[in-house]
């Protein structure tokens, strides 16, 4: 059987580091939805996919990591408590691919639900033990049980970052930026703004990291091929 990477993602800019590297056809998105998640990942795996990636940015929940920190964790922990481990080999083989850049393997967690206040991710950092969080893996991983599962992420606003309003509601369901609901809600709290430039800064050092990370693994599927 051939091998087809199913890759799911959050965000728009999130699969634009793929692009010219993977067939758009095998990538998927959630809008940061987990409602969105769940048809992605059941769309990627309809479609044949033979191995599961979940690529992206992600929160971070440990306070030793700073954004554009990669993150190829070898398990992943569910919001219900349970452990899914990544296939150690296509782990092991991304390991390699990513040397350079010193990619973290602790565990991230997944939430159903956008883990924005500093409380909040200190709180799952504290339960769950988890470094950082994301919406989609652990989505990907109940999609398909039996298949080989890979995470790369990038820790995109650290654990002392809160997400100001705007970032929660400026993502539209198909994964693309919401400027008009980002601008409304400048407007009604323009205090947030700092903070919302801060992550912004944040978010383009993290999405360097994973561009960087596409352009050394993906075209050979992260060492599967």
């Amino acid at each position: 059987m051939a091998v087809q990477i199913g890759i799911l993602a959050g965000l728009q800019s999130e699969a634009r580091c793929l692009s010219g590297l993977v067939p758009p056809h095998r990538i998927a998105l959630s809008g940061a939805r987990l409602d969105g998640a769940r048809r992605a990942a059941r769309r990627l795996v309809e479609g044949g996919a033979t191995h599961l990636l979940s690529f992206g940015l992600a929160g971070g929940l440990d306070p030793a990591l700073a954004p554009g920190t990669l993150l190829l964790p070898a398990q992943l922990l569910t919001p219900a408590g349970g452990a899914v481990p990544v296939d150690p080999d296509w782990h092991a083989a991304a390991l390699a691919l990513l040397r350079a850049h010193r990619p973290i393997q602790a565990p991230v967690a997944g939430s159903d639900i956008a883990i924005g206040t500093v409380a909040a991710k200190a709180a799952l950092f504290a339960t769950s033990g988890g470094v950082a969080v994301d919406m989609e893996s652990h989505v990907l991983a109940a999609a398909a049980p039996a298949l080989p599962l890979l995470i790369v992420r990038v820790v995109a606003d650290s654990a002392a970052d809160a997400l100001p309003p705007a970032a929660l509601v400026g993502i539209k369901p198909d994964g693309a930026t919401d400027l008009a609901a980002v601008l409304a809600s400048v407007l009604r709290r323009p205090a947030q703004i700092p903070a919302l430039m801060r992550l912004g800064r944040a978010a383009t050092k993290a999405t360097e990291t994973l561009r960087a990370a596409a352009r050394l693994g993906a075209a050979s599927g992260f060492g599967l091929v």
